[in-house]
């Protein structure tokens, strides 16, 4: 018999990966059920007679389809299955309709894997780069459910909604972060190339030059000689950065203390908290066990404070608490989050509940980022113009002291 490998949660909460023997992936389903474990997604690697064929080292694993090609498919899928269509022909018609190749690409991989007789989901599954748990789980429900063309609408109108807070803050940040750059640019070129040849004509008048103007030339003197040092180290410093960061310690304490800064932290906890409320809201809507929601969820967070919340909050639930309640145990949820999950356990309508405090936290965090920006813009153009101003203005200082000269 062939062999699947596969990742799984077990009854304790844990992931696990394995392998088994089976006729198909529906009698490894209801095995996994037996056990109380839940499907995560299958993995590549094994041939159909259960050899592996191992990992390429040449196979490229990057992502082919990119969030607004995603949301492109996803928003076409929606409305050819409300249409009614089957989803073979909406794949097929999904391909035609598109000029992008990558997309066409797509459709045309799903289409062959279910003339093979694979589910939708599980041929998703087996592009983990392109289609994460929360989709994949999302399209699962929906094919038991049937509820599929329901599903898919939630899942555009997800990554849809994700996009348009991605492309605001990227957008409002463009004008200052432009501003900033040819602000400290205009004034390397004055320090390393302007101030050299005031600095010779100071020397031959031989006059006494202002303690500014001789910490000016001192610090234009320094750059000039040894740029390739400051340049060096800054890119070491980057580098080790960057590499601290990528590791857990540094991941964790990152994140501790970015949601401290000022104005700043609350703008990143707010994002980390509709990414939260908009995730578990959309699963539970969908269809989609509580438990699975909150692991599936915990992955899709950044932050790794609430990760650990919600890892907290998925081990509590599983002894009967309500999930309000352990909320309520971590500060890092804010009040208004706590309370709509608590209506929203009463009611019988959490899913509904947590995507209106998305939706509201979304509008929040626009405002908060037009308003910091908008405070941002005239911060920087005063402190760039005190700074270049200062080069200039004790320059000229030193120069209409000339006319003091004695002759």
């Amino acid at each position: 018999m062939p062999q699947f490998r596969f990742e799984a949660i077990n009854p304790d909460g844990k992931k696990i990966t394995e392998t088994l023997e089976a006729r198909d992936k529906e009698q490894i389903l209801i095995m996994l059920q037996s056990r109380g474990a839940v499907l995560l997604r299958w993995l590549e690697g094994k041939s159909s007679n259960g050899i592996d064929i191992g990992l390429n080292f040449f196979s490229s694993a990057r992502r082919s389809l990119n969030n607004a090609r995603l949301l492109q498919l996803t928003s076409d899928l929606a409305h050819l299955f409300k249409s009614g269509l089957p989803i073979d022909r909406a794949l097929s018609i999904a391909g035609n309709a598109t000029s992008d190749v990558k997309i066409r690409a797509m459709t045309i991989y799903l289409q062959d894997s279910l003339k093979k007789g694979t589910n939708l989901s599980d041929a998703m599954a087996e592009k983990p780069q392109d289609f994460d748990d929360l989709y994949v789980n999302m399209v699962r429900v929906g094919e038991m459910g049937g509820i599929l063309p329901s599903v898919m609408e939630r899942l555009s109108e997800f990554i849809g909604r994700t996009e348009e807070i991605k492309k605001y803050v990227i957008s409002s940040s463009i004008y200052p972060a432009i501003l900033l750059s040819v602000g400290f640019l205009s004034l390397l070129v004055i320090l390393g190339f302007v101030v050299p040849k005031f600095a010779g004509i100071f020397a031959d008048l031989g006059q006494e030059i202002p303690f500014s103007t001789k910490i000016l030339l001192e610090l234009s003197n320094f750059l000039r000689a040894w740029w390739w040092l400051l340049l060096s180290c800054s890119i070491m410093i980057f580098i080790f950065l960057w590499r601290f960061l990528k590791t857990e310690y540094g991941k964790a304490l990152s994140d501790k203390n970015i949601i401290k800064i000022p104005y700043l932290g609350e703008v990143m906890l707010d994002i980390e908290m509709s990414r939260f409320s908009r995730t578990l809201g959309t699963l539970v809507k969908s269809g989609v066990p509580l438990m699975k929601a909150l692991h599936i969820v915990k992955d899709v967070v950044a932050n790794s404070q609430v990760k650990d919340a919600v890892e907290h909050i998925y081990r509590q639930v599983k002894e009967g608490r309500s999930v309000s309640s352990l909320m309520r145990e971590r500060k890092i949820f804010p009040p208004l989050v706590v309370q709509m999950v608590s209506l929203g356990e009463e009611t019988g309508k959490i899913g509904d509940m947590l995507v209106s405090v998305a939706d509201d936290l979304d509008r929040k965090i626009q405002s908060k980022i037009k308003n910091y920006l908008s405070l941002l813009e005239p911060f920087s153009i005063l402190f760039l113009g005190l700074l270049i101003g200062g080069v200039v203005v004790s320059m000229l200082t030193t120069i209409f002291g000339v006319n003091e000269i004695q002759f």
